[in-house]
């Protein structure tokens, strides 16, 4: 976690500065009632009306079911380039810290390191070499008329603002929904900006963001001219590959109350002409920042492997699998609660204990990444028969978000979070009270034959999804909640069912899509969302509530939740 200072000076920089060219953005709406839930503000008019658009139903999306569908994939590697390493890491922590005598190579001589920063955990900390390749991996997928593309990428996260950029760059090829998924990515390129040479300064280059989303154009050309008819399989295994350990084996739960996802779920697609691989959809839960923090090499973490083992098979230990070729693809689950490689005491395919030094390193990674994939082989192999239809169904909403958190308004105005767009305040006005900037987010829902997804653009917890406030979701690593929590959540008030996989009727195979179309942060339930009394959003409140800090607000999630179970309504 960062420290608190910054962010107080953060605050009173970017407050002072009178000449910020911020804008009051239009929504592009109107006063007329679209049947949605909508933002209000604190005069308890709706300004920010919510947007959904459903398929089938919406003008352009046909009615009929088709008899057949079909897949298509793209690649397109999207490495940064590094000019400027760090020749000198004095205490080896990864961070370059010239007071402790840290030197770095000054490639165009401007005096200035002019890295490439990597996301996730402190900064500065930059990229060096790449140990494997970032890259942007699309699905696209056409049922009848209705064309869906998922583009995947090995990025910590995406805003919406980037979405709408791709989905105009393609707009010729007649995508009816484009959704960009980041794996969350703790050791690749900053995409977001907070990962910068300082704390005041972005991190995000826009020369490497311009060519991430050229490569996502690419792939996603490649993709659609890919397309080829096809057939589905859908499979489901716990994830860990060990007797006793289950989930814990490769995943931990670090917040109270413990609640996990234990599977790994998986699409797989097939060429209906010959059988062969076009694409495996995995989706599993957790942080990929089994690599550390005080490495210096990009790569995709335990994802890497993951999709090396899915494609070309596993042979480690007593384990024989063959790879079903093609192209996998990966989206991630409901992180949030810090769903990673924390608590965790792995055990290898090869039956030997990873020690934990070692599991929070590329070599770590790289071991998870192929116990994962031996799950998702598993799960192929058990799966159902191959199917000739995919139902392909929608409802995707566009609402606002009031920005709640002040160190979110200092990164804002600061442009630490770039240029995205923000609206509804006025920037000669403090941020206050009835004077809080806002935002545009999406989230949606989709039908995938006899999968179903929600997506949402941050890190939501998974007990949103499976409730489990009675342990039925906790390992039995460890308790549902530890006896010396000095802040434990208070279950008596959790949220009662029903949750939302219950309200997924018909779903054989419910998933929930973290980092989709969007960046956030964390979604915190909001029975134990706390924030520092004297210190909100800066410090952590008193206990384990560090997810509060990077988050939009108390009324974050609540109006997110609000959005989801009207989009559900309006199912076709």
């Amino acid at each position: 976690m960062r420290s608190a200072w910054w962010l107080g000076w953060l605050w009173l920089a970017s407050a002072a500065c009178g000449d910020d060219d911020t804008t009051v953005a239009d929504d592009g709406g109107t006063d007329a009632d679209d049947g949605g839930t909508d933002a209000v503000d604190a005069d308890g008019d709706v300004p920010f009306p919510t947007t959904f658009w459903s398929c089938p139903g919406d003008p352009g999306c046909p009615e009929e079911t088709a008899t057949s569908f079909e897949a298509g994939v793209g690649v397109q590697v999207a490495n940064p380039t590094i000019t400027e390493p760090m020749t000198v890491d004095v205490d080896g922590d990864g961070e370059y810290e010239p007071r402790d005598g840290d030197e770095y190579q000054d490639t165009n001589g401007n005096g200035r390191f002019d890295g490439v920063w990597i996301a996730g955990f402190g900064n500065p900390r930059p990229a060096n070499d790449i140990h494997d390749d970032i890259e942007v991996r699309v699905l696209a997928l056409r049922s009848g008329e209705t064309l869906l593309a998922i583009v995947t990428a090995d990025i910590v996260g995406i805003f919406l603002d980037d979405v709408e950029t791709l989905r105009a760059s393609v707009a010729d090829l007649g995508i009816d929904f484009l959704l960009v998924a980041a794996s969350h990515n703790h050791e690749g390129p900053d995409t977001i900006g907070i990962w910068g040479l300082d704390e005041v300064t972005c991190g995000a280059d826009p020369v490497y963001m311009d060519f991430l989303l050229a490569q996502m154009e690419a792939a996603t050309r490649e993709a659609v001219a890919d397309l080829r008819p096809a057939r589905v399989r859908y499979g489901r295994a716990e994830a860990g590959e060990h007797p006793t350990k289950g989930v814990a084996n490769v995943a931990s739960d670090s917040r109270d109350p413990v609640i996990m996802d234990p599977n790994i779920t998986v699409l797989g697609f097939q060429d209906a002409a010959d059988g062969s691989t076009i694409a495996t959809l995995v989706h599993f839960t957790s942080h990929p920042e089994y690599s550390s923090d005080e490495i210096n090499s990009i790569t995709a973490d335990y994802v890497h492997s993951l999709r090396v083992g899915v494609e070309e098979g596993i042979t480690e230990g007593t384990v024989d699998l063959p790879g079903v070729g093609g192209v996998t693809v990966f989206v991630q689950g409901p992180l949030g609660g810090q769903i990673g490689p924390g608590r965790v005491e792995c055990t290898g395919l090869d039956g030997v204990d990873v020690p934990h030094d070692v599991l929070r390193s590329i070599e770590g990674a790289q071991t998870v990444g192929r116990i994962l994939a031996v799950g998702a082989l598993r799960a192929l192999a058990d799966a159902t028969a191959p199917e000739d239809t995919l139902d392909l169904q929608w409802v995707r909403a566009r609402f606002d978000l009031t920005i709640e958190n002040y160190a979110y308004h200092a990164m804002f105005l600061n442009h630490t979070f770039r240029d995205r767009e923000i609206h509804g305040y006025d920037p000669t006005y403090p941020l206050e009270t009835g004077n809080f900037p806002h935002l545009w987010s999406e989230l949606s829902w989709i039908r995938l034959g006899r999968a179903q997804a929600l997506t949402f653009g941050g890190e939501p917890f998974p007990e949103l999804f499976l409730g489990g406030y009675d342990g039925s979701h906790t390992p039995d690593a460890w308790p549902l909640v530890a006896p010396d929590q000095p802040h434990p959540p208070t279950l008596e008030t959790a949220p009662a069912p029903p949750y939302l996989f219950d309200r997924l009727e018909g779903a054989d195979y419910p998933m929930a899509w973290g980092l989709t179309n969007d960046m956030l942060g964390y979604m915190v339930p909001a029975y134990d969302y706390f924030v520092d009394e004297l210190q909100p959003y800066v410090e952590d409140a008193f206990g384990d509530h560090y997810e509060e800090t990077n988050s939009i607000g108390p009324n974050g999630w609540p109006t997110i939740e609000r959005t989801v179970l009207e989009a559900l309504e309006r199912r076709p």
